[in-house]
């Protein structure tokens, strides 16, 4: 449990570190990750498999790979994370136009548990965001697109 929500503030974090963007980015996302986790949990879900329904709900029909692609996940774990959609009944996988390839396409179990995790996701994104400002959250969206944009090794 997190400890703010015990009442108990967290210790600051160490001043020498602070100056380090790498740092304080890890920082946040492991607090944002450990929120998220904490709440999909309840579905059976985790962050990469809320991203994998999330990419499939707006592009019906991708195979895995191109999946991956988008959300820069490996091709090992990117088959890991649909066999296990496809195994829980929130996926499956059909016939592509290529006969070597499925396309992936949301249950209708899928769209369901989908719809329950953004709203898990929209309490933990404002839950975590609830220090900025709008104008601040714009900013700070702005810049972390830009840098998520550069390509970084898998």
């Amino acid at each position: 449990m997190d400890k703010e929500l015990d009442g108990e503030s967290p210790p600051p974090l160490f001043e020498g570190l602070r100056g380090w963007h790498g740092f304080l980015l890890r920082k946040t996302s492991q607090h944002i990750t450990e929120l998220a986790e904490e709440g999909l949990s309840q579905l059976n879900l985790s962050m990469r498999q809320f991203g994998v329904l999330s990419v499939v709900e707006a592009e019906p029909g991708l195979n895995q790979r191109t999946v991956g692609a988008k959300l820069r996940i490996d091709r090992t774990t990117i088959v890991a994370l649909v066999d296990e959609l496809e195994r829980t009944g929130l996926l499956e996988r059909r016939r592509g136009s290529d006969r070597r390839t499925f396309a992936l396409h949301l249950t209708d179990r899928g769209a369901e548990v989908l719809h329950g995790a953004g709203e898990v996701m929209t309490e933990v994104h404002e839950e975590f965001l609830a220090p900025l400002s709008s104008l601040e959250r714009a900013v700070l969206q702005t810049l972390l697109v830009r840098l998520a944009a550069r390509r970084t090794p898998e």
